[in-house]
């Protein structure tokens, strides 16, 4: 089923000028050996809440499909309960295209905190924002109210990473996770996106090492960074995947086995891995030039199955 796979994973060389794997260096590979065993078969009398309780504040008018992404893929990535916090302009059409997902709509013009702290940050073990949001009113203010109320881990993506402050960054006191693509990165560290081209790992080691969060940047070959300075560089992924909504997939995702209270590191990697994979076995089917976000999380199931089973893809 995933057999071709193969072709799409590039040597590192190919990519990147650093070393990998050996004894000495703090950078390594994530490959199907490496997150193998981080996703574990489900104990028969588990329930819903034992597999966490993601919370979804995205998307905005013109956006809505962020917000659905982000529900589906933590929904198909084995969350017990995914709940999107969204706008009163886009509920209706997350809550008929997310339907396992518990929704709640807020007034973006006159919004209840007491009740947006009780609905999101006392509800969830994780809290996924950012993606889509760029078109809600208020949006910086809602981000800054959840980097200072919430101690869960929080998965930061899109808006939420372009409307990140200085303040945010440096007094944040929860896991913070941040899932920027070159040009989001560069915007963030106030550097032309040529900047970016060069010393990819050095730079996002860097950044996650002065503030203390994951950094998870999105390319061709995915960079994880972590605060102690580990790097690992993903495998899996095609060019087809390079589609709007993508990086909303990835998001929701990470929420997901976060949630499930995997380790931050192991969730991270697992995570990439297995959404790069989906993306591959989804072009086996439908081409790199037809591969939208919805056919990444189509074939979530069969990544996450080839993921445990015990052969090596």
């Amino acid at each position: 089923m995933v057999g071709g796979i193969d072709k799409y994973i590039l040597g590192i060389s190919e990519i990147f000028d650093a070393p990998t794997e050996d004894k000495g260096s703090r950078i390594s590979l994530t490959e199907h050996r490496d997150v193998r065993n981080i996703i574990k078969k489900r104990e028969r009398d588990s329930h819903k809440g034992t597999y966490g309780r993601v919370g979804i504040l995205s998307g905005s008018k013109g956006m809505a499909g962020a917000a659905v992404l982000n529900c589906n893929a933590a929904l198909r990535s084995g969350s017990g309960l995914v709940k999107a916090c969204v706008t009163e302009a886009i509920y209706c059409i997350v809550e008929s295209m997310a339907l396992e997902a518990i929704t709640y709509a807020f007034n973006e013009q006159n919004i209840n905190y007491d009740e947006l702290n009780r609905e999101l940050i006392q509800f969830s073990d994780v809290i996924a924002t950012g993606s889509g949001c760029a078109d809600m009113k208020r949006y910086g203010e809602l981000l800054k109210f959840l980097a200072e109320n919430s101690q869960k881990p929080l998965v930061i993506d899109a808006e939420g990473i372009n409307l990140l402050t200085p303040d945010i960054l440096n007094n944040h006191r929860q896991i913070m996770i941040l899932t920027p693509h070159y040009g989001e990165m560069a915007r963030l560290i106030n550097k032309d996106p040529d900047y970016m081209r060069e010393n990819i790992i050095e730079k996002a080691a860097e950044f996650a090492c002065r503030y203390n969060v994951y950094l998870v940047l999105k390319g061709a070959r995915t960079v994880i960074a972590c605060p102690r300075g580990n790097s690992y560089i993903n495998t899996t992924g095609n060019p087809g995947m390079a589609t709007a909504g993508s990086g909303d997939v990835l998001t929701g995702i990470i929420a997901s086995l976060i949630g499930q209270k995997i380790e931050i590191t192991d969730a991270l990697r697992a995570a990439v891995y297995i959404h790069g994979l989906a993306g591959d076995i989804g072009s086996s089917y439908a081409g790199e030039y037809s591969l939208i976000a919805g056919d990444i999380i189509r074939y979530l199931p069969e990544a996450f199955k080839a993921v445990m089973g015990q052969e090596d893809v």
